[in-house]
């Protein structure tokens, strides 16, 4: 019920915000718990190359551009998936506020990628492959830019943030949904995260 109610929320939004979808596109839910909503896109009609299936206005993308959070981003010089990871935890931190709640509500809290698992599970299941260095290398750099960007951020007079929002499992949380499903726009805003596209 509370996927249901998500979802027509989610509607909703999208057509305030002048996103449009294709009657051939149907928005489903799978049959899940609220807390690992999961939502798919399917085809209801054969879709020929070109056809038009959204048309989503680039305002209407959370990007380091378009967030509350701008001025900060751009004060603190911090751009790329840095920056677009500080936009989605502000735009989460602000809950209803947000312009983006009803489709932050949409999305998972993470993505389970490899980023995300403890240092046993990535030698348990990489290793052996050329990813096991890697990944553990990659984990040990996010760690480095959260305690050197995203920290120093919890004391600025520019916005009041909630330390819960940008804690490093927030900050991990946040970089799994952008490795997952952020979209590059254009030159100026850069990459960001596009509703509907990225279901």
């Amino acid at each position: 019920m509370a996927a249901t109610r998500r979802m027509r929320a989610f509607k909703r939004w999208m057509k305030c915000q002048g996103i449009e979808c294709s009657d051939a596109l149907h928005l489903a839910i799978a049959k899940g718990s609220a807390e690992s909503l999961s939502v798919s896109v399917e085809a209801l009609c054969d879709l020929r190359l070109g056809d038009v299936v959204g048309r989503i206005p680039k305002q209407s993308c959370l990007t380091v551009k378009t967030t509350g959070a701008h001025q900060l981003i751009e004060e603190s010089q911090l751009g790329g998936n840095l920056g677009l990871s500080i936009a989605v935890m502000y735009e989460k931190s602000i809950g209803p506020q947000s312009p983006w709640f009803q489709y932050l509500q949409l999305l998972p809290p993470f993505e389970s990628i490899p980023m995300l698992w403890s240092f046993p599970e990535i030698d348990s299941f990489l290793s052996g492959t050329e990813l096991h260095k890697t990944v553990k290398e990659d984990k040990a750099l996010f760690y480095e830019d959260w305690k050197e960007c995203i920290e120093p951020l919890l004391g600025s007079a520019l916005l009041e943030l909630n330390p819960n929002f940008f804690s490093i499992q927030e900050y991990f949380a946040a970089r799994s949904l952008i490795s997952s499903r952020s979209f590059e726009i254009d030159k100026y805003h850069g990459f960001g995260m596009v509703p509907l596209a990225d279901l």
